[in-house]
């Protein structure tokens, strides 16, 4: 079969074409991620590339709570009347969630003055914390929302939006010598991708009681119920490495982790999220029908472990040369940091679009425990480099084969979920 033939037949595959055209979109913004990067790393120190991660990662971790997972449930409902009811609820409890964010900072800012033990509270913008966090819950939900619709279109061009308003802004702060710069291009940008979102979904909406969205709420409790501890375990685990490198080492360090996890993840943002995407509607429609999905979980399997060995490989061999050209000689420690990264996140590639079966089947209090025990052991395997070794290569070594541990774990029970033998 021929080029063309291929290309033909690409086209004919509703999957592969809902993957190109989700990939699309992603792929043009981390190309302006990448090509904006040599350029803030020379604008910014490498410190304010570890008070970006910081801020990322408590903020990450807050927003788990923001929308009570609700967005998860939102493919789930048969009538749009009943998602659009837990849109509804995904804005109360994110203005509610950040009212009390906007508390708590004020207590442990200005009453407790703790600055000394958390660094990120010495900043104005910390203030902007609670906005970021709705915003990105309204963000959450209306992507959401458009999956259900299989809009995909309209959500490649949000995530590309917001990718490179933050880029834009970045640069822009960095010339103009604003410190704080790389946060401000954040918050920024989500707020101005989700008011795009947002202007569509208005024009058709409509608007519910109080007593309507919380009995639609109870209808879908056991995505609060189990899944923010679950999601927040997994969340954790991903986001407190910073935070720990923050407590354990220094801000450089941060820093330098933050770039080479940046810069690595890019494949999983590209490929990964789109095929996520795609996997979970064709999925829900497969078992629907037969009552499981085997076959499009072997095929995606073996797509994703394809398109995932010859990455990373490449990664592991060639990061330190590149971190050291692309960034300049005080990122080549992010290069080998990065070669570490690289042992799970091959892994973590193939098992990430797949684990969307725990919430498919409504097993999130499987995935909960696997995702805590993945925190706790990921979170010790880390202090154990810093407390015996004292060195944040040895923590990522330690926290890289605990992570990867865990990613094959849950690819045998997601395969397990997907024939329904569990």
């Amino acid at each position: 079969m021929n080029l063309k033939n291929y290309i033909a037949r690409a086209k004919r595959n509703s999957f592969l074409r809902n993957v190109a055209i989700l990939s699309s979109g992603t792929i043009i913004s981390q190309i302006i991620v990448i090509a904006a990067s040599p350029f803030l790393t020379r604008l910014f120190p490498v410190e304010s590339f570890g008070i970006l991660q910081l801020f990322t990662s408590y903020m990450v971790i807050s927003a788990v709570i923001s929308t009570g997972r609700y967005e998860l449930a939102m493919g789930l409902p048969s009538k749009d009347t009943d998602a659009r009811k837990l849109f509804q609820l995904i804005v109360f409890l994110g203005a509610t969630v950040s009212l009390l964010y906007l508390f708590i900072i004020f207590i442990c800012k200005e009453i407790l003055h703790l600055q000394e033990n958390f660094e990120i509270l010495k900043y104005w913008w910390i203030y902007l914390a609670p906005l970021y966090i709705f915003f990105i819950a309204l963000f959450s939900g209306l992507i959401y929302w458009l999956q259900r619709k299989k809009n995909y279109k309209k959500i490649t061009f949000a995530n590309a939006l917001q990718v490179i308003l933050t880029a834009i802004f970045g640069i822009a702060f960095g010339l103009l010598r604003i410190e704080s710069g790389l946060v401000l291009a954040l918050i920024f940008s989500i707020i101005i991708a989700t008011c795009y979102l947002l202007y569509s979904y208005l024009k058709d909406n409509q608007l519910f009681t109080f007593s309507e969205i919380k009995s639609q709420g109870s209808a879908y409790i056991a995505f609060p119920k189990h899944m923010i501890i679950s999601d927040l375990s997994l969340t954790t685990s991903q986001q407190f490495i910073p935070i720990l490198f923050s407590f354990l080492f220094s801000t450089t360090v941060v820093g330098l982790y933050a770039m080479a996890n940046r810069m690595l993840r890019l494949p999983n943002i590209v490929i990964t999220s789109s095929i996520a995407n795609v996997f979970r509607n064709d999925a829900i429609d497969e078992i629907r029908i037969s009552g499981h999905c085997k076959q499009l979980y072997v095929s995606t399997f073996k797509k994703l472990l394809l398109l995932s060995i010859p990455i990373y490989f490449i990664v592991f061999v060639l990061a330190p040369t590149l971190f050291q050209v692309a960034f300049g000689e005080e990122w080549l420690e992010a290069g080998y940091y990065a070669r570490i990264i690289a042992l799970f996140l091959c892994v973590e590639f193939v098992a990430t679009p797949l684990n969307t079966m725990f919430y498919i089947r409504e097993k999130q209090k499987l995935l909960m425990r696997l995702q805590f025990l993945n925190a706790v052991f990921g979170a010790l395997a880390i202090y154990l480099g810093a407390m015996i070794f004292d060195n944040a290569r040895v923590s990522l070594v330690f926290y890289s084969a605990t992570t990867l541990s865990f990613n094959l774990i849950m690819l045998f029970f997601s395969y397990k979920i997907a024939t329904n033998k569990l």
